[in-house]
């Protein structure tokens, strides 16, 4: 396991510095919708959820090379659970290594909140970006994930 990465909550003043990653999982957001969504995770980790945030791994100079969304609800199966959405990992030659505190991680924040599990939603975008799904998904079953379920979506603006 790799310990030049930190994993830590994305600070206030890093936001903007993390867009060009979170871009390259979801190439057609703009700036301003994550603008938007950081100000929302920030204000919901504060004020109404502590289970809420955005991670980030990052070198000892504070440089982010991957990242992930997470937060607490509740799920059938296995009561208290954090989810985990928009997990990024910079395609470098290390990027195992970034996949690896971020995996530790997620289930250091878990713990921390009581959660019985973690569920990791993996987009679609990054089959060609910057650390394939194929490669995430075999980390995380390595790392004693399973698939317990198969995510779709329908945005309501679409026909």
């Amino acid at each position: 396991m790799s310990k030049r990465y930190v994993v830590k909550p994305l600070g206030e003043g890093q936001v903007l510095q993390a867009y060009p990653l979170v871009q390259t999982a979801v190439p057609h957001l703009t700036l301003d919708q994550w603008l938007d969504y950081a100000k929302l995770v920030r204000e919901s980790e504060h004020r109404t959820s502590p289970g809420t945030g955005v991670m980030s791994a990052q070198n000892g100079e504070g440089y982010i090379y991957g990242l992930y969304c997470h937060e607490v609800t509740t799920d059938i199966q296995h009561g208290r659970i954090l989810k985990v959405s928009n997990l990024i990992a910079a395609n470098l030659y290390d990027a195992a290594g970034i996949m690896d505190r971020m995996i530790d991680s997620m289930l250091k924040v878990a713990r921390d909140q009581g959660c019985a599990a973690v569920h990791v939603d993996l987009p679609e975008a990054p089959r060609t970006g910057p650390q394939p799904v194929e490669g995430m998904a075999g980390m995380l079953k390595g790392a004693g994930y399973r698939f317990e379920s198969v995510a779709l979506c329908r945005p309501l603006d679409e026909k």
